[in-house]
């Protein structure tokens, strides 16, 4: 008799647990969620988190908000190097200075710089001479002591030493070294702006293909955006934008699209796009990352929540929903769009006007949800 009652309760036991599992799946099934996004809690924990459920608004908004990168302006900047090889023999450029047109950034001496100064110089005394020589036949040939044969050769050979000196002078220029004296001459700033990047060192030799400095103008900066392809039809080139920044809160700065791509990136949907932005008092700084609210006109109503409402869960931003039962929330995925102010942000896609979202105690059911994962493996 104790050897029969011993064995009941082992196999009531296995008998009552394959009911209960289908019955669970079964449920599984019929909300058809997957119960990793799903976070129960009971009336005692609801209690102290103190949740709070909205409804889903909508603002009225005459603007798309994109997010770029501040960049130079491409055509005010430039990468300074020598013409020829030679070695740096002094700095007078530093990272960060403003320079102007002209300005010298560097000091190097070549040898061929200096052969092709010689000859100038040597081409210079010619002229000089010749120039003198063509004079003295003139006023002969004035006075009728020499001929006319005897005039014009001499003014041949000034026109062959006024070549010469002209050659070797282009040949200088071509050189990057008008200005200087003997071997040395200066790289210098093709235009006034301020040094962004100085990778010369004293005494080092520098060729063509290196870059010694480069300089540019941060008075105009270009903003990078990205399109997305649902919002093509509402932006056109012209077409004003207000760019923000997380470093200037409450502040905006005027800019125009200059520029829209004509190819589609097939990996984020995406065209690429221009906007030049003004940058007179230096406050913007390539790098950076903007916010740029493109002035489309005609009012179009978006779905709002609050920013504390959404949370990243495992690279996803998400907000949370209520279940079908009492302590019962669903993490529902959703594409966030612009700040419509301090508080709340745009939804682009996962909710509709008059959803029920979770607006207080958000990160408390990812907390939840995360401990489920990696504690027993349930969702609580």
């Amino acid at each position: 008799l104790l050897l029969l009652l011993s064995a009941l309760p082992a196999c009531g036991s296995g008998n009552a647990g394959a009911p209960l599992d289908t019955e669970e799946h079964a449920e599984g099934e019929e909300h058809g969620h997957d119960e990793g996004d799903v976070v129960r809690l009971d009336s005692t924990a609801l209690a102290i988190a103190g949740f709070q459920i909205g409804t889903v608004e909508t603002v009225e908004t005459t603007g798309l908000s994109v997010t770029g990168t501040i960049t130079h302006d491409a055509n005010r900047v430039s990468h300074v190097g020598p013409r020829i090889e030679g070695r740096i023999v002094a700095l007078r450029g530093d990272l960060g200075q403003r320079v102007q047109a002209g300005q010298a950034l560097a000091i190097l001496e070549s040898a061929e710089v200096g052969r092709t100064r010689a000859e100038e110089q040597e081409a210079e005394a010619l002229v000089r001479i010749a120039r003198e020589n063509y004079q003295r036949e003139l006023d002969l040939e004035a006075q009728g002591i020499i001929s006319r044969k005897e005039l014009l050769q001499a003014e041949a050979e000034l026109r062959r030493a006024e070549a010469s000196l002209q050659s070797a002078r282009e040949r200088l220029r071509v050189l990057g070294a008008s200005q200087g004296r003997g071997g040395q001459f200066a790289v210098t700033a093709p235009f006034s702006g301020v040094v962004v990047s100085r990778e010369a060192g004293l005494g080092e030799v520098a060729g063509p293909a290196d870059r010694l400095f480069t300089v540019a103008d941060l008075t105009r900066l270009w903003i990078e955006l990205d399109i997305f392809e649902r919002d093509l039809a509402r932006v056109a080139q012209g077409q004003g934008v207000e760019v923000s920044t997380a470093a200037y809160p409450g502040r905006t700065f005027p800019g125009t699209i200059t520029y829209i791509g004509d190819i589609l990136d097939p990996l984020t949907r995406t065209v690429r796009a221009r906007v030049e932005v003004p940058n007179p008092g230096g406050a913007l700084r390539p790098g950076m990352f903007a916010t740029a609210t493109i002035r489309t006109g005609g009012g179009t109503s978006m779905p709002v929540v609050p920013r504390q409402a959404v949370q990243d869960v495992e690279g996803r931003s998400v907000v949370w929903v209520p279940g079908d039962h009492p302590g019962e929330f669903r993490a529902q995925p959703v594409e966030v769009g612009e700040a419509v102010d301090r508080a709340r942000v745009v939804i682009r896609a996962g909710l509709q006007p008059g959803d029920r979202v979770v607006t207080e105690g958000a990160f408390t059911l990812k907390a939840e949800l995360s401990r489920g994962e990696f504690g027993d493996g349930h969702v609580h």
